[in-house]
């Protein structure tokens, strides 16, 4: 994935005898980068997305859980499984509609990190990503083994109990939105919020605001689950950067969600 260093940036200027350049056409520093017909040149549309997935769908999130809940406590049928529905709707609808902004823009697929995989650093990533998860893997195993980790663990799944599955069509409904939100959420906020935010204020800062910003998309779980979902926001970003690939964060992400449903099924007995 070719990234774009925005320390300097400015006009290119008219080569002698020859036609003005169009007035969205940019140099960005470091690459002699060319950018025409809007590829690098955030529009109207770019800030627009970013507000509906990054600000207004949090907001939502945030006024509709507690509804949620009070549905869950009152007993009504099939509320968690509408819930997921509901939520892979929203996140399909909004990440076609950043597709579809950006390929109308002249962008590609390997700008947004999704083209074919290759080099020595997506290998050295898939590597490391492999053994991270692997490692997740036999750590959970170990606290299922020892009452005091069992315990912690049993308290972690208690505090998002609300929206984990308790039942065999809740579980594939929350594999299908574990697939949907490793998908989804990735493209929005790993690869087009970190494309946008780097326009303006350079890799580490995207990397860091992108982190936080998904934090707070899931702060109506809670302060503390939303610092924990920072962290794991920039350790995705870490892997996308480093890789220039998001299918490693997306496979990361995706597994994991859909893990802690299938755990959160086999010991529902025990946290609710």
């Amino acid at each position: 994935m070719r990234r774009i260093r925005t320390r300097s940036a400015g006009k290119i200027p008219r080569p002698p005898g020859e036609e003005p350049l169009p007035t969205n056409t940019w140099w960005i520093g470091g690459r002699d980068f060319v950018v025409q017909d809007g590829r690098h040149v955030i529009a109207t549309a770019d800030h627009l997305i970013v507000f509906a997935f990054a600000v207004l769908l949090p907001a939502y999130a945030r006024y509709n859980y507690p509804r949620f809940k009070r549905a869950l406590e009152t007993g009504e049928p099939g509320i968690r499984s509408r819930q997921y529905r509901r939520t892979i709707l929203r996140q399909w609808s909004l990440t076609i509609l950043a597709m579809t902004i950006w390929f109308r823009s002249g962008r590609s697929l390997d700008q947004l990190g999704l083209g074919v995989p290759a080099g020595a650093a997506f290998f050295i990533a898939l590597v490391l990503a492999a053994g991270l998860a692997q490692f997740w893997r036999t750590q959970i195993r170990a606290a299922l083994e020892h009452d005091k980790a069992r315990a912690r663990l049993i308290e972690q799944l208690r505090a998002v109990a609300p929206i984990l599955p308790t039942s065999p069509t809740e579980l594939r409904f929350f594999t299908a939105l574990s697939l949907t939100a490793g998908t989804c959420e990735e493209i929005l906020f790993r690869g087009y919020l970190i494309w946008y935010l780097e326009i303006h204020v350079g890799i580490a800062a995207a990397v860091t605001l992108s982190s936080i910003m998904f934090g707070m998309g899931h702060i109506y779980q809670g302060q503390k689950q939303a610092f924990k979902i920072v962290f794991l926001g920039l350790l995705l970003a870490l892997f996308y950067v480093g890789s220039g690939s998001l299918w490693i964060p997306i496979a990361l992400h995706a597994a994991l969600d859909a893990a802690q449903g299938r755990l959160a099924h086999r010991l529902r007995d025990e946290y609710l």
